[in-house]
């Protein structure tokens, strides 16, 4: 009997190790996974985190389900999975009502809110997760995040709604902080002030510090409304330098202007330098209500893409970058404010034509799209005036050397010599009527020398300077001038330059070789500065800022009936004429979104002199004054 029961004894013990052993492997083998969905989610792969992380909690080991939930919800949020998220978040919620991890997913769910643009539920669940918390580390980290979303202007109304639950003071602190900026927003400072003052700064987290001194200088201000507009820009990757340089314009002019006049509030995301993020951060700017206006310094690829992803929206848009085609028939609601290509090449022969009364005129451009298309349109534009294009000469790549280009056109220059010597021979030629009376004989001429000609080498009819080609015409791209500023005096033409903005670049144009024989140039360009030396030197860097800042002036000079996107966009159409001494926007006659007004700039061997406002049929002459 005895021996039977330690029979069964040992059994029981063999298999109660089979099935310890079992265990303990398939625990190792579901803490290894567990390990490989962090591991994958920390490195960006969440679909592969997802896909791990439903294969643990489908294989019923109970022990890992909780941790497995949390960080399938994150993975799914990641992922921007709104309806499985939801699901996620249901079921961790029901399963696990006292877990110590319910702050984090509920600092999760209010990521999912951020990403589906409602603001209103992700502060509610932000400031719900942060009050459950006693960590300094995780509060610090959602109050960051709340701290954006008040600068999205949440509705007051809402707020005040939270404050009647909510019984912690640095919770209450920060809801009456939203509230102050709402109302400052909404150009109501008095209101802002007697709410700023139930505010104890002893008990409002020292991220908020900031935001609160601003709020109390701004509620001692005259009432002025704001309107909020949003900007995409690239603020990392390949493009994260022209980002920045738009950004630090932007916020320049906002901070130059003065109280009183229509003041800005800005909501800037990154697009990473990405075209599919570009589009997908404007459609999420599209959907925050309180936006009024988009600016974005897009290129021409992109704003395809873009103003045909918001081709239903009454979101007015504004690109500050040059584009090369009328994309207003896209989307009508959008604005170019540094104009067009075409638009460009129509104004400057206008100008030569028009305003200079040139006739002969030369190109030399880069074989570019955009250029191409510029120079397509200024021919046009010549022809239709009655001026004469005598050549057009292209280049391509790094130009390096033009020996081929500017010969040509001294050799045009030489031909339209000949051809006015000709003309003039032949009007002045006289006849006078008695001398047909008389018979001349050959005889009388006898032994007469035969006059001989000197022929004129290469080298010798370089040194000629030419003027019968009235006119060239050179926009270039930026990086070209270097090469292109010492050729030019080489050909000896007496002639007038006429470039875009790529030749504003002062260190090289005062170079000695360079500066005294382009004297008298002129320059077409959107912006002009006086002194560049004291902002930046980067000629592509200081376009890009002042894009930023040009946007922004013009902004905040439009005077609305409302805050809203049906008045900005009215008002938009409206604008007759702005300036504001480096800028001028009116728009052109064929297409009243684009601007055509460009600043006419001259080059007296030293410096930039802005000579005028040139616009489409118009031009505006700077009276010079005398110091």
């Amino acid at each position: 009997m005895n021996h039977m029961v330690i029979k069964k004894y040992i059994l029981a013990c063999f298999i109660f190790n089979i099935c310890f052993s079992q265990s303990w492997i398939q625990t190792q083998r579901i803490e290894k996974q567990f390990k490989e969905a962090v591991s994958s989610y920390n490195s960006g792969r969440y679909a592969i985190s997802e896909t791990i992380l439903n294969k643990i909690i489908n294989s019923g080991f109970e022990s890992f389900n909780e941790k497995s939930l949390l960080l399938l919800l994150k993975s799914q949020v990641a992922l921007n999975k709104i309806d499985e998220a939801k699901r996620t978040a249901k079921i961790f919620f029901s399963n696990y009502p006292t877990s110590s991890f319910i702050k984090n997913a509920m600092e999760s769910l209010g990521d999912l809110f951020v990403n589906n643009s409602n603001y209103e539920s992700a502060y509610r669940m932000y400031s719900r997760s942060k009050n459950l918390s006693t960590e300094n580390t995780f509060k610090d980290r959602i109050n960051s995040k709340i701290l954006r979303l008040i600068k999205i202007n949440l509705s007051a109304k809402f707020i005040d709604e939270l404050l009647i639950m909510d019984t912690d003071i640095s919770s209450t602190n920060i809801h009456y902080l939203a509230i102050a900026y709402s109302q400052i927003m909404n150009g109501l400072p008095d209101n802002a002030a007697l709410t700023l003052a139930k505010i104890d700064p002893s008990y409002l987290p020292d991220i908020f510090s900031n935001l609160f001194e601003l709020l109390l200088r701004e509620s001692y201000q005259p009432a002025s409304s704001v309107m909020m507009v949003g900007l995409a820009l690239p603020l990392t990757g390949s493009n994260s330098v022209s980002g920045k340089a738009f950004l630090d314009g932007f916020k320049s002019a906002q901070n130059s202007n003065k109280f009183g006049e229509k003041r800005l509030s800005i909501l800037a995301r990154d697009t990473r330098s990405d075209e599919i993020e570009t589009v997908k951060i404007v459609s999420e700017l599209e959907s925050i209500e309180q936006l009024i206006g988009i600016v974005s310094p897009v290129d021409e690829t992109l704003s395809l893409s873009l103003l045909s992803s918001l081709k239903g929206s009454d979101l007015p848009i504004m690109l500050t970058n040059k584009q090369n085609g009328d994309l207003s028939l896209i989307n009508e609601k959008t604005f170019f404010l540094n104009s067009d290509f075409s638009t460009e090449g129509i104004i400057a022969a206008q100008y030569i034509v028009t305003h200079l009364g040139l006739e002969s005129i030369a190109i030399i451009a880069p074989a570019y799209k955009n250029i191409e298309i510029q120079i397509d349109a200024f021919a046009r534009e010549v022809d239709r005036l009655g001026g004469k294009i005598v050549a057009t000469e292209w280049y391509s790549g790094e130009p390096k050397n033009l020996k081929r280009q500017f010969s040509f056109l001294r050799q045009v220059a030489f031909r339209l010599g000949e051809k006015e010597k000709e003309y003039d021979e032949a009007l002045g030629m006289e006849i006078d009527s008695l001398d047909a009376l008389f018979d001349v004989s050959v005889d009388d001429f006898f032994d007469l020398p035969e006059t001989k000609t000197k022929k004129m080498s290469s080298s010798d009819s370089s040194k000629i300077i030419l003027n019968t080609i009235q006119a060239i015409y050179i926009p270039i791209n930026i990086q070209d001038l270097e090469y292109i500023g010492p050729q030019i005096p080489m050909y000896n033409f007496d002639t007038k330059i006429v470039g875009n903005s790529s030749w504003k670049q002062l260190e090289i144009l005062r170079k000695e070789n360079i500066g005294p024989h382009l004297r008298g140039m002129s320059i077409i360009s959107s912006t002009f500065i006086q002194n560049t030396d004291s902002i930046m030197t980067d000629a592509a860097k200081l376009d890009h800022y002042l894009s930023g800042y040009n946007a922004s002036k013009l902004l905040a000079s439009i005077n609305l009936t409302e805050i809203s996107r049906s008045a900005l966009n009215k008002s938009l159409s409206e604008i007759n004429f702005f300036d504001d001494g480096g800028y001028s926007y009116t728009p052109s006659k064929i297409n009243k979104n684009v601007n055509s007004a460009f600043q006419l700039i001259g080059f007296n061997g030293k410096a930039f002199v802005k000579e005028g406002v040139i616009s489409t049929d118009s031009l505006l002459v700077v009276k010079l004054q005398n110091p």
